[in-house]
C-alpha cells in the first residue's frame, strides 16, 4: 500500500442502523448521525495542500491527487471501475493533456446487480499562478472541488462498510464512485466517461455529483437538475425530512459533470452549497469548510444512494435539455 492509502474505518453508526434496517429489506434507509466529519478533514486537509500546488488539470499534481484517491478507494474494498482504477484520456483545450478519471465500484446483488448508480466529483482544481514577491500564488480549491471528492470518499467508506457487514436488501443496484479529472477546462473527465463508459451506458439509471459542498449558509442546499426525474424532489425531501433547507433550482441543466449524464439522458442532479466570494481565487482553503454542515449533506446524499440502489423501478428521465440527448 502506497503513502496516500488510508486504513478503512469500523462500521459507523450510519452503517450499524442501516444493517438493522436490512432485517426488514427496507428500501428507504432512515436519517442517522452525520459522518464522520474528521475523515472529512484528513482528506480536505490532503487534496486542498499547498504541497499540490492547485491540482491544475493535467498536472503532475493532478496525478498526485488521483493517486490518493484511487488509494483510498483500494483500502475501503471497492472494486476497479477501470484497470487499476484509473480511466486515463488525452484532451485538446486551450493547452492539450493528460489526465485520468477514477473510477471504484461497489457490486449490487440479486437481479438489480447489473444496473449502476454513479456519485461523481471533480479532484482538480486551476493550478497556480505566476509567482508574487516571490511566492507561487496557489489555487487549492477546498470547496471547488477538494469538498465533493472528501465527502464522495467518506460515503464510499460508510456504504462499503454496510454492504461489507451484510447490509442491504437481497436485491441492489451497484453503485460507482467517480472522481473526474480536467473538469476545469470543461467537464473533461466526466465526458470522456460518458463516451467511454466502463460500463453499458444503458445500465446506469442515475447520477449525483458533488460540487462544491463545503460551505453550507444559511441551512441552505441546492440541488439542480431536479427537473431531470420526478422523483428526485420528493425523494430527497423525503430523506432530508426538514434537516436542511432544500432550494430545487429551475436551471434545467447546470455546467457541472451531471451535464455530462443529462446528455445521455440519465436522471441526474448537482449538490451545491453555492457560489462565494472565495470561488476561484487562491483564498478558497481548507479553514473555510463548514465540515459539520457536509457530513449533513454527505448524511442525506448516502440515504439517497440507498433509496436509489433498492427501490424496483429506477428515477424516469425527463428531458429539459436544449441539446439532443447524445450530442456534444
Amino acid at each position: 500500500m502506497t503513502r496516500h492509502a488510508v486504513k478503512a474505518r469500523s462500521v459507523t453508526r450510519l452503517a450499524v442502523l442501516l444493517l438493522a434496517l436490512s432485517a426488514c429489506d427496507a428500501v428507504a434507509p432512515e436519517r442517522t448521525e452525520p459522518l464522520d466529519d474528521a475523515a472529512l478533514l484528513n482528506h480536505l486537509s490532503f487534496l486542498a495542500d499547498d504541497s499540490l500546488y492547485g491540482r491544475g488539470s493535467g498536472s503532475p499534481h493532478e496525478r498526485e491527487a488521483a493517486e490518493y484517491i484511487r488509494d483510498v478507494f483500494e483500502s475501503y474494498g471497492l472494486e476497479p471501475g477501470a484497470p487499476g482504477y484509473l480511466q486515463t484520456f488525452a484532451y485538446s483545450a486551450k493547452v492539450a493533456g493528460t489526465s485520468q478519471n477514477v473510477l471504484g465500484a461497489l457490486p449490487g446483488r440479486g437481479g438489480l446487480a447489473g444496473q449502476w448508480v454513479i456519485l461523481g466529483a471533480h479532484y482538480d482544481h486551476l493550478g497556480f499562478d505566476e509567482p508574487v514577491f516571490d511566492s507561487l500564488v496557489i489555487f487549492n480549491g477546498a470547496d471547488d472541488n477538494a469538498s465533493g471528492v472528501a465527502l464522495l470518499l467518506e460515503i464510499a467508506r460508510v456504504l462499503g462498510d454496510y454492504v461489507t457487514a451484510g447490509g442491504g436488501p437481497s436485491s441492489r443496484r451497484s453503485l460507482m464512485f467517480q472522481a473526474y479529472g480536467a473538469e476545469e477546462v470543461g467537464l473533461r473527465g466526466s465526458l470522456y466517461f460518458a463516451r467511454n463508459p466502463t460500463v453499458p451506458m444503458d445500465s446506469i439509471v442515475a447520477m449525483v455529483n458533488l460540487d462544491m459542498v463545503g460551505r453550507l449558509r444559511g441551512n441552505e442546499l441546492m440541488i439542480i437538475g431536479a427537473s431531470s426525474a420526478p422523483l428526485w424532489r420528493t425523494m430527497l425531501s423525503d430523506l432530508n425530512a426538514g434537516s436542511l433547507s432544500l432550494r430545487f433550482s429551475e436551471q434545467g441543466q447546470g455546467s457541472s459533470d451531471q451535464l455530462a449524464f443529462l446528455l445521455e439522458a440519465k436522471p441526474a442532479i448537482h449538490v451545491f452549497t453555492g457560489l462565494h466570494g472565495e470561488y476561484h481565487t487562491p483564498l478558497d482553503d481548507v479553514w473555510l469548510i463548514e465540515r459539520e454542515g457536509m457530513a449533513r449533506i454527505g448524511d442525506l446524499v448516502a440515504a439517497v444512494l440507498l433509496e436509489l440502489v433498492a427501490r424496483p423501478d429506477p428515477p424516469a428521465f425527463v428531458s429539459t435539455l436544449q441539446v439532443a440527448p447524445g450530442a456534444r
